[in-house]
């Protein structure tokens, strides 16, 4: 890549791009790879809190510095505050229904394996985007950007809006039609 000329670099990145995205659907179309639900769920699992805890932890690098400059230390508290429940929250979305039963019941069903699979990386995306958003709002607060309130509003919950939608789709276990963003939380048993 670094020895084609400048104008080729992105039109050739891009086809690499759809080449590495296509090669599951092109291996799985001579058969079926043998592969373990609960394995690859806690995979996605795991890289999923592995995000959401970089989100935190950018939202809280952010905070750090701007309380060091003596700005609005209440507004700066309710941000991570409010950053710290809305990354729970999305936790708790993500895994508000176990994925191996999911890849389970869909382990002959190719859609919904890729939709699942490939669904994560609007999930991994908006994660990540999220901790850059509450960042993006702390630098409002202190006035170091000039951008408007609205667009560092946006930053952080168009992110949100994004998890959520391809996390309702994964997790749910539908690939399209009414009613596919359907939801169940689960019903909370205590344990003596």
């Amino acid at each position: 890549m670094l020895f084609l000329p400048v104008p080729a670099r992105l039109p050739a990145i891009i086809a690499l791009i759809v080449a590495e995205v296509c090669v599951p659907v092109w291996a799985q179309s001579a058969g079926m790879t043998p592969w373990h639900p609960h394995h690859i769920a806690e995979r996605y699992g795991l890289f999923v809190l592995i995000v959401l805890g970089e989100s935190v932890a950018a939202a809280a690098a952010a905070v750090r510095g701007a309380l060091n400059r003596d700005h609005d230390t209440a507004a700066l508290y309710l941000l991570a505050a409010g950053g710290l429940l809305l990354v729970f929250a999305l936790w708790w979305l993500y895994f508000a229904r176990p994925a191996h039963t999911l890849l389970a019941t869909s382990h002959q069903a190719h859609r919904r394996r890729f939709t699942w699979a490939y669904g994560h990386y609007l999930i991994l995306a908006s994660a990540a985007a999220e901790g850059a958003g509450l960042a993006a709002y702390a630098q409002l607060i202190i006035g170091r950007t000039g951008a408007p309130p609205l667009s560092a509003g946006g930053a952080v919950t168009v992110p949100a809006a994004v998890f959520s939608s391809p996390c309702g789709l994964c997790m749910s276990g539908r690939t399209g039609g009414a009613g596919s963003n359907s939801l169940r939380f689960p019903r909370w048993r205590w344990q003596s």
